[in-house]
């Protein structure tokens, strides 16, 4: 028994260092996309701003779509799916690299699209499931603080290196790094969560994860939509400063990750969460009120640090969620976080055309005042249920 214990913690800590390894490579190369992708857009392929807006439209759809691709494949090890995500990653951003028409660009946006929404239900499941008890917000925030670090590495060499790439030879890297994390992926051993039937998960005991991550979803995509738009296009913000700005919030991953993991292990969930929501609500009041630009540099980099709040609800669902329910789960939050991703652009834009920016934000301040209720509640759902609850 103590050596299959034994066995067990040596085989959890090799392949969480093969999760830590897959999630530097895929954010390394994500980090070099969106530091170049606009320029690539605006100078090489002359698209215009209706082309862009239905291309995010596009791209965010497979957000919808996961919870029901990962429900057919149930009986998949996770290490193999995750390394197929990747693999479709690197496709299509390969095809990037080969100045491609708008119509072909749409079609590489949606190949690597679905691999990263892919990503993004396995990769918290996987870590998850080799993670020690106790340790689980732990384990989540190391992941995220290797992939904030691999984001840093990939800006920083755009901003260091600049025109010496053309595009196709930094998509051309991106892919490159997308096949390395597939490959760290691959090697993860298979027996990670039991098998589980093939379906959809969607249960009134999770009814609170489902709210909050559709609730994040609506907050992530106020801010990733606008603040950056409302720094270029009201305050004359340059590239250069978006671009330091986008590397310090990296930075500030990769030391807030593991600390924010710590707290959740120690605190619990719902206390965590209400702090975060709480000081969320003074972000966006800011950013709808104050009118210096290097005040909202700092509101900028300040929600980025407390977006951490994921990590939070990723533990909360392992906390409450059946073993067999964890991944698809996690999958079905992907799906409801993305319902955002096309509500929220939509109606932001229409309301800022009738009145002003700062109806955006102040529309997000309401979102979170709404999360920061149910994270309260979430406190009380959990002792009724007879979930531990980490001591004071």
């Amino acid at each position: 028994m103590k050596t299959t214990k034994s066995l067990s913690i040596r085989w959890a800590c090799r392949d969480m260092k093969l999760i830590w390894a897959a999630a530097f490579f895929a954010q390394l190369g994500f980090g070099i996309y969106i530091t170049t992708f606009n320029n690539f857009a605006v100078n090489s392929l002359h698209m215009s701003q209706t082309q862009l807006g239905l291309l995010e439209s596009i791209r965010e759809t497979p957000g919808f779509a996961v919870a029901f691709m990962l429900a057919l494949a149930m009986h998949v090890a996770e290490p193999l799916l995750a390394s197929s995500a990747m693999f479709l990653m690197a496709l299509g951003f390969y095809g990037y690299s080969s100045h491609p028409s708008y119509v072909e660009l749409v079609a590489f946006s949606l190949l690597w699209s679905i691999g990263l929404h892919c990503w993004m239900a396995i990769q918290p499941a996987m870590t998850l499931a080799l993670a020690e008890e106790g340790h689980k917000g732990r384990r989540l925030g190391q992941v995220g603080a290797f992939g904030g670090l691999g984001t840093a590495v990939g800006i920083a060499a755009v901003l260091i290196i600049g025109n010496g790439v053309s595009f196709p030879g930094w998509y051309v890297v991106t892919a490159g790094t997308m096949l390395v994390s597939s490959v760290f992926v691959f090697f993860i051993r298979r027996d990670l969560s039991p098998p589980g039937k093939t379906g959809l998960v969607f249960k009134r005991k999770y009814a609170f994860y489902y709210a909050l991550t559709f609730l994040e979803g609506c907050r992530k995509q106020v801010f990733i939509t606008w603040a950056p738009f409302v720094l270029v296009k009201v305050y004359g913000t340059e590239l250069r400063m978006v671009a330091l700005l986008m590397l310090i919030n990296n930075i500030v991953n990769v030391f807030g990750s593991p600390i924010v993991g710590k707290i959740v292990d120690r605190r619990g969930e719902s206390r965590m969460l209400s702090v975060s929501y709480a000081l969320l609500i003074l972000v966006f009041i800011g950013y709808a009120t104050v009118r210096q630009a290097p005040l909202l540099y700092v509101l900028y980099c300040l929600d980025n640090l407390l977006y951490f709040s994921s990590i939070g609800l990723t533990s909360y669902i392992n906390r409450i969620a059946e073993k067999n329910d964890l991944r698809p789960s996690i999958s079905m939050g992907v799906t409801t976080n993305h319902l955002g991703a096309v509500i929220v652009p939509i109606l932001g834009g229409f309301l800022w055309v009738k009145s002003d920016y700062p109806i955006v934000f102040v529309l997000g301040a309401g979102v979170v005042a709404v999360s920061l209720v149910l994270a309260i509640m979430m406190k009380g759902r959990l002792r009724l249920d007879g979930n531990a609850l980490p001591q004071k």
